[in-house]
C-alpha cells in the first residue's frame, strides 16, 4: 500500500489518506454501534422475547439516553409491520407499536419514517395512526412521505364530502402534522380540509397550519381565489380579512385580485353565481376600508355591473350603496367621473318628472363631495335647480362647497 502511495505522488497520497480516514470513521461507528453491549443485549432480548417482553425491553431502553437506540426502535417497527396481520387484534401489540413510535419521536430518529408511514396505512387503529402522525411532525420525514400524507388527507376530504365516514381525530392530527412539517405543497390540501365543514376544532387547526407552511401566505390565498371552487374563494377572502398580521400591501393586492376574479369568472350553478357575487361584495367592502386607489378601474366595472343587477332584481340596493362608497373612498379622478356621469343620469330623470331613489341620490352626491373633483361642478350646480327632495339639495350644496374649497 505504501508503495502505491509513493508512486501516486503527494496529491494521490492525500486523497488516499482522506479516504482511509473516512472509511475508518465509518467502520468505528458501525463497530461501536453493533458491539455496544447495552444495545446488543437489548436487540437480542427484543428478538427472542414475547410481546410483553418486547414492551419491557423498549421501556428499559429509555434508561440509557447515552446509547443510540435507533436500530432497536427500527427493529421494533419492522417486527410490527411484518406481523401486522397477526397482531391487528392484539392489545399488547398495539401498546408495543405506540411505545416504539413515541420513543422514535422523543429521540428524534428519522430513519424509520417510511416504515412508520407503511405502518400508518397498514394498522387501522385510530390511536396508533394519531401517534404516528404526531411523531412524523416531530422528526424530518422525506418528501415522499409528505406527499403521500397530502394525498391521504385529500382522499379523506373527498370521502367526507361524499358523506362517507372518516376518522376526524386522525384528520385533525394530520392537519397539525402538515403544519409542523411546513412544506408549501400541503397548502391546497390543508386549505380544503379547513373548508370541508368538519368540526370547529379541525377548521381552527387547519387555519393555524396554513400560516406555518413555507411560502407567502397571501400569495397562497390568491392562488386559492384564482383556482378553487367558489366556496373556497370566499373562505380564502375571509381568512385574509381576519388576519391582523397580514401587511396592508398584501391585503390590498389580494382584495383587488378577488374583485377581478369575481368580475370575470363564469359559473353555471345559481348557488355558485351568488357566491361569486358575494366574493365581489366582500372585496369591495375591504377596498373601501383601505381606500385602495389601485383598484379604481375594477371598482368602476363592479359599480356598472351591480347597477345592472340591482335594476334586474338580482342584487339588493345595499350593494349599490357600498359600490358608491367604495368609489368615494378610492377618490380618483376616474371614480369622480363615474359618479358624475351617474349624477347626470339622475338629473335627466328628474328633468323628465321621474323619481330617483333617495338613498342612492344622497350617496352619489355625498361621495362626489368626498372626492372633491371639479369634474362634477356643473352637474352638482344643476341638481340644485331640479325638484330633488330638500335633503338631496342640501347635500348638493355641501358637495359644491367642498369643490370650491379645493
Amino acid at each position: 500500500m505504501l508503495l502505491l502511495y509513493l508512486r501516486g505522488g503527494k496529491s494521490d497520497m492525500k486523497k488516499s489518506i482522506a479516504g482511509l480516514t473516512l472509511l475508518f470513521m465509518v467502520l468505528v461507528f458501525v463497530y461501536s454501534e453493533d458491539t455496544n453491549p447495552v444495545l446488543s443485549a437489548m436487540r437480542k432480548n427484543f428478538a427472542r422475547g414475547s410481546i410483553s417482553t418486547k414492551i419491557q425491553v423498549l421501556q428499559d431502553s429509555a434508561e440509557y439516553p447515552e446509547v443510540n437506540m435507533a436500530p432497536l426502535y427500527g427493529e421494533a417497527l419492522n417486527f410490527i409491520l411484518n406481523n401486522s396481520k397477526n397482531l391487528a387484534s392484539d392489545s399488547a401489540a398495539r401498546e408495543l407499536t405506540i411505545l416504539a413510535v413515541r420513543l422514535i419521536g422523543i429521540n428524534g430518529y428519522n430513519n424509520s419514517t417510511t416504515v412508520m408511514w407503511q405502518l400508518f396505512n397498514t394498522y387501522g387503529d385510530e390511536q396508533v395512526q394519531v401517534e404516528i402522525l404526531g411523531t412524523l411532525g416531530n422528526i424530518d420525514p422525506d418528501l415522499l412521505v409528505i406527499e403521500e400524507l397530502n394525498q391521504w388527507l385529500k382522499l379523506q376530504n373527498e370521502r367526507f364530502r361524499e358523506g362517507l365516514k372518516v376518522s376526524e381525530p386522525v384528520v385533525a392530527e394530520a392537519v397539525v402534522t402538515l403544519g409542523e412539517l411546513g412544506d408549501s405543497s400541503s397548502f391546497s390540501t390543508v386549505f380544503s380540509t379547513g373548508s370541508a365543514n368538519y368540526s370547529d376544532d379541525i377548521s381552527y387547526k387547519a387555519n393555524i397550519a396554513l400560516k406555518n407552511l413555507e411560502g407567502s401566505y397571501s400569495q397562497s390565498l390568491i392562488r386559492v381565489i384564482k383556482n378553487s371552487v367558489p366556496s373556497d374563494k370566499i373562505l380564502a377572502l375571509n381568512l385574509a380579512i381576519e388576519d391582523s398580521e397580514m401587511p396592508i400591501e398584501e391585503k390590498g393586492g389580494l382584495y383587488k385580485m378577488a374583485l377581478d376574479i369575481g368580475l370575470v369568472i363564469k359559473v353555471d350553478d345559481s348557488e355558485d353565481e351568488q357566491l361569486i357575487r358575494d366574493l365581489r361584495y366582500g372585496a369591495v367592502r375591504q377596498l373601501t376600508i383601505l381606500k385602495w386607489a389601485d383598484a379604481a378601474d375594477l371598482v368602476i366595472e363592479h359599480f356598472n355591473l351591480v347597477n345592472f343587477e340591482y335594476e334586474h332584481g338580482i342584487s339588493p340596493k345595499s350593494t349599490v350603496l357600498e359600490a358608491i362608497s367604495c368609489l368615494g373612498a378610492i377618490g380618483t379622478h376616474e371614480a369622480a367621473g363615474r359618479l358624475t356621469l351617474y349624477l347626470e343620469f339622475m338629473n335627466s330623470y328628474m328633468e323628465n318628472g321621474q323619481e330617483t331613489d333617495l338613498q342612492i341620490s344622497l350617496a352619489v352626491i355625498s361621495n362626489i363631495g368626498i372626492i372633491g373633483d371639479s369634474i362634477a361642478f356643473d352637474d352638482l350646480l344643476y341638481s340644485g335647480y331640479l325638484e330633488y327632495p330638500v335633503t338631496v339639495k342640501r347635500a348638493a350644496r355641501e358637495a359644491l362647497n367642498n369643490l370650491k374649497s379645493r
